[in-house]
């Protein structure tokens, strides 16, 4: 399981289970050769499947190297997340044919300014080539700037959709 934490009092579970860690590296292995990107909610406890995968179109004038939500796209997720009780636990996207590594620019996007826009939200970065999962990493703001974790790939190595 990938485990991504976030803060606060009510604070939920951040233990992605294997199969919605899947549906993300699905996502983002159809979205080849260009940079996909999206979100993993997750509901307040009692839900029968408390996690959502929700892809976001990627509208990055430069696909291939960048990624970025529209801004509509971005203030409808929150309003259907508050409208489902539902908290924005990770934002994910990948990185085409390099290293699945928060980049600098990530990073700026995350925190202008050195302050993050989405505390307590884990950053899943994919690296695909080739059309398939290579590698993976989690970052979190942590102690005033992004600490990252390499995955293992026993947590990423899943078979496609037939």
């Amino acid at each position: 399981m990938l485990a991504l934490r976030g803060g606060g009092p009510e604070a939920l579970s951040r233990e992605i289970p294997p199969e919605v860690l899947a549906r993300v590296m699905r996502h983002l292995e159809g979205t080849w050769p260009r940079e996909g990107c999206g979100v993993i909610l997750q509901a307040r406890a009692g839900e029968e499947d408390p996690w959502r995968v929700l892809p976001l179109p990627n509208v990055s004038p430069t696909p291939r190297v960048a990624y970025a939500f529209a801004p509509e796209a971005w203030l409808q997720v929150c309003r259907e997340a508050e409208a489902r009780q539902e908290a924005v636990v990770c934002v994910f996207h990948s990185h085409v044919d390099t290293a699945a590594v928060f980049s600098a620019e990530d990073r700026l996007q995350a925190a202008p300014e050195g302050i993050p826009l989405l505390p307590g939200v884990s950053y899943l970065v994919v690296a695909i080539q080739d059309g398939r999962v290579t590698s993976a990493s989690t970052s979190e703001w942590k102690q005033g700037d992004f600490q990252t974790v390499p995955i293992p790939a026993s947590d990423f190595r899943f078979e496609k959709a037939l």
